[in-house]
C-alpha cells in the first residue's frame, strides 16, 4: 500500500512541477512578445523621422493652405490626421502631442530645410534593468545632400511606455545626437 501511495504522490508532485513549468513558460514568453513589440514600436518611430524627409509631412506642416485658426489658435486638421495615421499607433495621446512639439518635426524639418536626404540605417535597442518600461536606443542615421557622399551619424535617444497603455509610448525624446541637427541646421 505504501508503494501506491508514494507512486501517487510522485504522479502529483511531477504533474504540478510541470503545471508550474507550463505557467512561467507563457508568462516568459508574454513578457519577451511585449519586449519585442516595444522594441518594434520604436524602430517604426525612428524608420519615420530618418527616411524622407517625407514629403507629404513637410507639405501638411508647413503649407498654410491646411492652416485655419479658430478661437484665436492655429489649428491644422489635415497635419493632425497624417501624424495621427502615421505615429498614433505607437503613442498614446498625450506622448504623441508631446512628441511632435518637441522632437517630432526637428530632423525631417532641419533636412527639408536644407536639401538634405536622410536615411534610417538601423537601430540597437536595450531595455532597462532597472525600470521595465524604459529603453534606449542608438539610430545610425545616413545623411547626403546633393549626391555627395552619404556619411552617417549615431543619434540617441529613450523612450518610456506607458504603464497604462500596453505597447503604447508615453514619452520619446532624442538626446545626444553626435552633431547631426547642427549639420542639417546650418547647411547652405
Amino acid at each position: 500500500m505504501s508503494t501506491n501511495n508514494n507512486k501517487t504522490i510522485s504522479i502529483i508532485f511531477l504533474s504540478l512541477m510541470l503545471l508550474m513549468l507550463g505557467f512561467l513558460i507563457v508568462a516568459c514568453s508574454k513578457a519577451a512578445d511585449a519586449e519585442d513589440t516595444n522594441k518594434e514600436a520604436i524602430k517604426k518611430v525612428l524608420e519615420h523621422q530618418f527616411t524622407g524627409p517625407d514629403e507629404e509631412f513637410m507639405d501638411l506642416m508647413w503649407n498654410p493652405k491646411y492652416r485655419t485658426v479658430v478661437n484665436n489658435k492655429e489649428e491644422n486638421k489635415e497635419f493632425d490626421k497624417y501624424v495621427a495615421e502615421v505615429y498614433g499607433p505607437y503613442f498614446t495621446d498625450s506622448g504623441l502631442d508631446s512628441f511632435i512639439d518637441a522632437f517630432g518635426t526637428q530632423y525631417p524639418t532641419f533636412a527639408y530645410n536644407t536639401g538634405y536626404k536622410l536615411s534610417f540605417k538601423g537601430v540597437t535597442i536595450k531595455k532597462s534593468e532597472k525600470i521595465p518600461y524604459r529603453y534606449t536606443f542608438i539610430a545610425k542615421v545616413g545623411y547626403q545632400k546633393n549626391g555627395d557622399e552619404e556619411k552617417t551619424a549615431n543619434v540617441e535617444g529613450e523612450v518610456l511606455f506607458s504603464t497604462k497603455e500596453e505597447g503604447k509610448i508615453g514619452r520619446f525624446e532624442y538626446g545626444d545626437d553626435h552633431g547631426l541637427s547642427d549639420i542639417l541646421r546650418t547647411s547652405n
